[in-house]
């Protein structure tokens, strides 16, 4: 309930700072701003040796055995490399400023660089920290400073954008003062509670276990370069080679609108609860549980994904026009293409989950490969179709990826329900789709109210499909298991759940 409180507040700040940003930059500025938040991918690979997927797979089974001075040397750890790695790199980029920049049309903002590097360092930094909190299931503290960053945020652009002065170093400073709200936040609530008191003798790892670590960071450290190249954030820097920062602000305003709308997924909602408890599985029970655990994640993303996707299909220009005063109009279809390509891309976190515990970092690794596929698509679509290429070309990458993935753990991630859900679904929501364009063919009307008429069809399409196939009855069982009282309540309203669950279990007994 943390979870969802919390991330309530901050996802709602986030869509207003961000309709705020948007309206107030001109569109070449929101373009250089897009370009200095695709440092943050760099980075996140470049400089990563694998570290926070290292925190993210051990901490939770450390915590789990009681290893409390473990779990706490390998945040101290992890701090360090990626504080030192981020800070070598960011040199390194300005050093090099003059031969890197001209290449992205960044050359004149090597001060707005400089202004961006601390909030750089501190989004690794809190994010550390985050996960930390997360795999003690402090979710009010690691969610709870989120929020506190967002409103942050949006007061500061609210402000700037009333006395009619929001420009780009004003967002730079902005975001900066976020995420040092972000960051104390967090650091205080980790010294707080999480830190174990100062023991006489100081911790030293097995060499064993030091090797096991040393392997998966390994690995993931090439699983993480592989990411950058499979993602939308890298697409920016190829727009930005062939077209204009322009070009680069339409792409990331309808990248970061998917994105936002990914967020509210119960994947991305509850993935710091998800995770601790899927890592705390023990080996011998991981066969006849995963398979459930699978299936349980894909459809409730799906009651979740399939009607905020239907809606964005149907009226992605009413929505830039009504909340976003038409910046970027001209390519709304964009929104459209790239919400599709999230629908069929709805297995990847939970394989990607299953191949983390199986600890197949080497699978995951093989299947960065598609990159070279994703870097030839890039090169050679974006000149021909301009940010559709570039949308085609990545979302087709990452789709083939995360099937390569799920096939070296399809024993484990098995898709129980799968045949029911897709007659389900095709069924419903095309029936909705078609009705909404019918409706606005037949029945002209302003924007506001040819929304308000989707969102009324969205919801009644997505009440029959929850109390239909698309949610497996195992998916039932589990959820009545581990949700209790006024939530069990809520669920049984919408029809998810039919009766009444258990106490929730602890970690591991699920």
């Amino acid at each position: 309930m943390d979870t969802v409180r919390y991330r309530v507040i901050s996802q709602i700040a986030t869509l207003s700072s961000y309709v705020v940003l948007v309206r107030g930059l001109s569109e070449h500025e929101f373009g250089v701003l897009s370009l200095l938040y695709a440092l943050i991918p760099i980075l996140s690979t470049l400089a990563s040796f694998g570290v926070e997927q290292v925190l993210r797979r051990y901490e939770p089974e450390y915590l789990r055995a009681g290893k409390i001075d473990a779990a706490a040397w390998l945040v101290r750890v992890v701090a360090s490399i990626r504080f030192l790695s981020n800070v070598v790199l960011l040199t390194l980029i300005g050093v090099l400023w003059n031969l890197i920049a001209p290449v992205f049309q960044l050359a004149p903002y090597r001060i707005e660089y400089i202004y961006f590097c601390p909030l750089l360092l501190m989004h690794f930094q809190a994010n550390i920290l985050q996960l930390t909190l997360s795999s003690h299931l402090m979710q009010r503290y690691a969610i709870g400073m989120t929020a506190a960053q967002s409103a942050a945020k949006l007061i500061f652009y609210s402000v700037c954008l009333w006395l009619g002065s929001l420009t780009l170093n004003l967002a730079i400073i902005a975001d900066t003062i976020g995420y040092a709200i972000l960051y104390g936040g967090t650091r205080f609530a980790y010294l707080r509670f999480c830190n174990p008191p100062k023991s006489e003798t100081s911790f030293r790892v097995d060499p064993d276990e030091r090797r096991r670590l040393l392997r998966y960071g390994f690995y993931n450290n090439f699983n993480d370069a592989g990411t950058l190249m499979l993602s939308g954030k890298s697409d920016n820097l190829f727009i930005a080679a062939y077209m204009s920062p322009v070009a680069v602000g339409a792409y990331s305003f309808y990248s970061r609108l998917n994105g936002m709308l990914l967020n509210l997924l119960p994947m991305r909602q509850f993935s710091n609860v998800i995770r601790p408890f899927f890592f705390a599985v023990p080996p011998e029970k991981a066969a006849e549980r995963l398979p459930r655990y699978f299936t349980l994640l894909v459809n409730l993303t799906l009651c979740v994904q399939l009607p905020i996707a239907a809606f964005a299909i149907s009226y992605h220009a009413e929505i830039v026009k009504v909340l976003f005063g038409g910046k970027f109009l001209q390519y709304s279809n964009l929104l459209a293409v790239v919400v599709m390509f999230s629908i069929i891309d709805v297995m990847s976190e939970p394989a990607t989950l299953v191949a983390q515990y199986a600890e197949k970092a080497a699978t995951v690794l093989l299947s960065k490969l598609f990159l070279v596929y994703n870097v030839v698509a890039l090169l050679t679509l974006v000149p021909l179709f301009g940010l559709y290429g570039a949308a085609v070309a990545t979302g087709s990458a990452s789709m083939m990826k995360n099937l390569f993935i799920w096939w070296h753990v399809r024993d484990k991630a098995q898709w129980i329900n799968f045949r029911s859900v897709a007659g389900c679904a095709t069924i419903v929501w095309g029936v909705m789709i078609a009705a909404c364009y019918g409706i606005k063919v037949v029945l002209p009307a302003p924007p506001v109210v040819q929304m308000a008429i989707g969102a009324m069809l969205t919801v009644a399409a997505a009440a029959l499909y929850v109390r239909g196939p698309g949610v497996a009855d195992s998916d039932r069982q589990l959820l009545t298991q581990v949700m209790y009282g006024k939530e069990t309540r809520i669920l049984r309203i919408l029809g998810v759940v039919r009766r009444v669950g258990k106490p929730s279990p602890r970690p591991g007994e699920m």
